[in-house]
């Protein structure tokens, strides 16, 4: 089984020290180069209405991302109860989480799912529909507000001496995000042009020849799966399909809202500035999804660290950070790996 390859005790092992001990001796530097007694004493004077907020925006995108992976499965004809769901999701996160580039969360999904009575390829399929329509959204919403407010953007976290660079980052990913929606929409010419990027003679220098094609191969053999999938979704459940597309901005959405929510613990008065936020928040994952390292980790709170600069005093800044990482990453790894130990201990019990 491929999941217990990837996810072995070692490798989880390994995951979890890498994530933490990077994780950990950078919020240990940004608190001690920036915390003051002023720090605990607003820490202190957080009502405890904005603690529940910031959990609530937690739990809100748990329920989310449960319920759309309920809606997807059925659209192909599966009943799952919302309980589960959100275990299996959590299992998921956990996993993609202690893994480079989130590796282990589809292994876990499709593994999960099956145990719920689940053939494995209407598992494969709800777990591939679900990465899919993450990764449209990720791959043209992203670039395409990027491009659209690059300028101000850039300014703003600090990072305008990476312009140049970030913009041929950018025009790739949007020449990118072209081509996959030819390939999902024009097959026929999506495959053409796929096929002729990946025998240009400057990809296969930098990939070489066995991994370009390989990658080339992936990609449409990915696609060809999503298409198939999507064919058989039953024609009369357009409302639920468009249902998903909106789950899965919502989804983005409410893990976007957990910095806001921090900083309003705080006292800070962001009205008018909620979408701003959210797009600095989409120029911080989108370079991460470029680092292989767990979770991101090191890179996503010195990220965050500059986007906190913006709205707070120096005081408040690394320990918001700290709350923010300590929400949004490691509650989930958290209560993610008791539902992966529960879920495979139940496992193992029944044989």
């Amino acid at each position: 089984m491929i999941t217990k390859k990837l996810l072995t005790p070692g490798v989880i092992r390994k995951g979890m020290v890498i994530t933490l001990a990077i994780g950990l001796f950078t919020m240990a530097g940004l608190l001690l180069s920036s915390t003051t007694p002023a720090t605990w004493r607003s820490l202190s004077m957080i009502h405890p209405k904005n603690i529940c907020l910031m959990l609530g925006v937690v739990f809100l995108s748990w329920l989310v991302e449960g319920w759309r992976v309920k809606t997807i499965a059925y659209l192909l004809g599966e009943h799952l109860s919302l309980f589960d769901t959100l275990r299996i999701n959590l299992a998921t996160i956990f996993s993609g989480n202690i893994t480079p580039l989130y590796s282990g969360s589809v292994p876990t999904q499709v593994y999960l799912l099956h145990q719920q009575g689940l053939s494995i390829g209407k598992a494969s399929a709800i777990v591939t529909i679900r990465v899919t329509f993450t990764s449209l959204l990720v791959s043209i919403g992203g670039p395409l507000l990027l491009f659209i407010f690059r300028g101000k953007l850039l300014n703003e976290i600090g990072l305008a001496s990476l312009a140049g660079f970030l913009n041929y980052i950018i025009l790739g990913a949007l020449i990118f995000a072209g081509v996959l929606l030819l390939l999902l929409l024009r097959p026929t010419k999506g495959t053409f042009l796929i096929r002729r990027f990946f025998r240009m003679k400057l990809v296969q220098k930098i990939l070489g020849p066995a991994r370009a094609e390989t990658y080339c191969q992936k990609l449409l053999s990915e696609g060809e799966e999503f298409r198939a999938c999507l064919s058989t979704l039953s024609t009369d459940k357009t409302i639920p399909l468009l249902f998903v597309i909106l789950l899965t901005f919502c989804s983005w959405v409410s893990t976007l809202l957990i910095a806001p929510a921090v900083m309003m613990a705080f006292g800070v008065n962001i009205h008018g500035k909620i979408f701003r936020i959210l797009l600095l928040e989409c120029v911080i994952y989108f370079l991460l999804s470029f680092v292989p390292i767990p979770g991101g980790s090191g890179v996503a709170e010195i990220g965050f660290f500059s986007l906190f600069a913006i709205y707070l005093p120096k005081h408040l800044q690394a320990i918001s950070v700290t709350i923010w990482r300590l929400l949004s990453y490691y509650l989930n790894t958290l209560v993610g790996g008791v539902c992966f130990l529960r879920l495979f201990t139940a496992k193992q019990e029944k044989h």
